[in-house]
């Protein structure tokens, strides 16, 4: 299912790119040095919004490990955790690469396979 996703994303990606008009793209104004440091503004202030979020999942899920007896549950939230730290500490700095957002993915990854264990 993941592999299909994926590959049907990539084409739609493709595709959309195969579209593009060069002829706007060759007109579009530049940004300004302005428009520039702006833009690095706003991206930081965004980013240290989403991480003072991350923070408080990161304390939803501390109260929700000590809640725990399964150990794979505990091992995965345990890991949840320890990612979610990282997580925070990136986008405090700014950070939004694809690193961080892989980091975010895994994390809903591990919260599944956790709720998954905990249901059998």
């Amino acid at each position: 299912m993941k592999v299909t996703l994926i590959t049907a994303l990539a084409s739609a990606g493709l595709l959309a790119a195969g579209f593009a008009d060069p002829a706007k793209e060759d007109g579009a104004k530049k940004p300004t040095e302005a428009d520039k440091a702006k833009a690095l503004v706003e991206h930081q202030d965004g980013s240290e919004k989403v991480s003072i979020d991350q923070d408080k999942q990161t304390a939803n899920a501390q109260e929700l490990l000590l809640e725990q007896t399964n150990q794979k549950v505990i091992k995965l939230l345990t890991e949840v955790e320890t990612l979610m730290a990282k997580t925070t500490d990136k986008l405090e700095d700014g950070d939004t690469s694809g690193d961080t957002i892989a980091m975010q993915t895994e994390i809903i990854e591990k919260i599944y396979e956790a709720a998954k264990e905990k249901s059998q």
